[in-house]
């Protein structure tokens, strides 16, 4: 009768050894994959946003990465893959981040005034992100560049819920709460990019009261 050998995934508690150390090493080597890709994108941000895409190169990529160009394929099929990696990674980081930031709070104008400094922090905080994007948008597939903000601006359903109810119980004008959610983004990246092209001389954060008062003045009954 043939050996069967067990699989890296079950674990033998009472042998203990041999089998946990097959997982140990599977969960290591998995770890190490994903460390391995987040560094591919952390330099690759860092190298776009100081050369830009066009002049970043793969090979500088992984060189400065210390990995492999075969490393680099495992994870993104090209230069234009790596770099809508780079962008979806850090709008997930924000969207995640603002939304966090609210949690808890019941006040729906408070909740927009906290997600507004949250906002506004972030891209101070990671203002290469904004950056890449103003530089780098006629490298972007006009399909992708669509499909990109499209996604983007779908993902505020909490923000949408909120807007709905606050309609419903007469405190803002009835609007398409797509539309108000659509100005109070526009507004954000507008001072964003003002912002950038002053030089970031001044902090962002202290712009909250401004917009805050810009678009609930537009939208309070």
């Amino acid at each position: 009768m043939s050996k069967i050998e067990p699989s890296p995934f079950y674990v033998d508690r009472g042998r203990g050894g041999r089998y946990n150390q097959l997982l140990t090493d599977w969960s290591v080597n998995k770890m190490e994959k994903r460390n391995k890709k987040r560094l591919i994108l952390k330099v690759a941000t860092k190298i776009i946003s100081e050369k830009g895409y066009s002049a970043a190169t793969i090979d500088e990529i992984t060189k400065r990465a210390g990995v492999g160009k075969g490393t680099f394929y495992l994870y993104f099929k090209d230069k234009a893959d790596l770099f809508y990696s780079i962008i979806k990674d850090e709008f997930d980081n924000l969207i995640r981040e603002t939304i966090k930031s609210v949690e808890g709070m019941d006040d729906f104008f408070e909740k927009i005034r906290k997600g507004i400094e949250m906002y506004l922090s972030y891209h101070q905080k990671n203002y290469f992100l904004f950056k890449i994007l103003l530089q780098e948008k006629p490298c972007f597939k006009k399909i992708d560049f669509h499909r990109f903000w499209d996604d983007f601006f779908s993902r505020w359903g909490v923000i949408k819920e909120g807007i709905k109810q606050q309609i419903k119980e007469c405190k803002i004008r009835e609007m398409d709460p797509d539309d108000v959610i659509y100005s109070l983004l526009g507004i954000l990246h507008s001072h964003i990019h003002r912002w950038i092209l002053n030089g970031r001389r001044y902090s962002l954060v202290d712009k909250t009261d401004t917009i805050y008062e810009i678009f609930i003045n537009g939208i309070r009954r």
